[in-house]
């Protein structure tokens, strides 16, 4: 790809999922995924990056204190496990030229896994924030984010997109 990292910077998008405090704190099998969350949104900011959250429709006021939008960050509420089949996300994502997407989210085996195969499968690329993303089980969420844990299966998030820790995402300045 040719452009400036200006270009780059708003050509992706940080998609904060189900950042809602209950959901943060009930199906999370990791105390510190709202930390780690945090920590890749603050750096999705710096690089200039949009950012967009998305929550369960009636949660859109609840987000969780440390994933707070700033002015101007839209919350999108939705009725379906991703985030792009309830909600206008892929209209505002390519009307803003988007065509790459950082994820962090709270179900791994939800949220994450359903908005990622529906992005791949419509064309973009993505990146999972591995240590942003948590799940009510952990084994579910270390076979969906870690090749070694089930290097035959087809489910892991591995096989469609880049899968790295907030530290390792070039997009996010590290």
């Amino acid at each position: 790809m040719t452009g400036s990292s200006r270009d780059d910077a708003t050509r992706t998008a940080f998609l904060a999922l189900d950042f809602a405090a209950y959901i943060v704190e009930n199906f999370s099998h990791d105390d510190s995924v709202a930390k780690q969350g945090a920590a890749a949104l603050a750096a999705a900011r710096r690089a200039g990056l949009p950012v967009i959250h998305v929550v369960p429709n009636g949660m859109q006021e609840q987000i969780h204190p440390l994933m707070a939008p700033a002015a101007g960050e839209p919350v999108l509420g939705k009725s379906s496990i991703g985030a792009f089949a309830t909600t206008n996300l892929d209209e505002r994502l390519r009307q803003s030229g988007v065509g790459r997407l950082i994820v962090a989210g709270v179900a791994t085996s939800g949220t994450v896994l359903s908005t990622t195969r529906w992005a791949v499968d419509t064309g973009y690329e993505v990146t999972v924030c591995a240590d942003a993303c948590a799940d009510p089980d952990p084994r579910a969420h270390a076979a969906l984010v870690d090749e070694r844990v089930f290097p035959q299966s087809w489910l892991g998030l591995w096989r469609i997109a880049r899968v790295l820790p907030v530290a390792q995402i070039s997009e996010l300045g590290s």
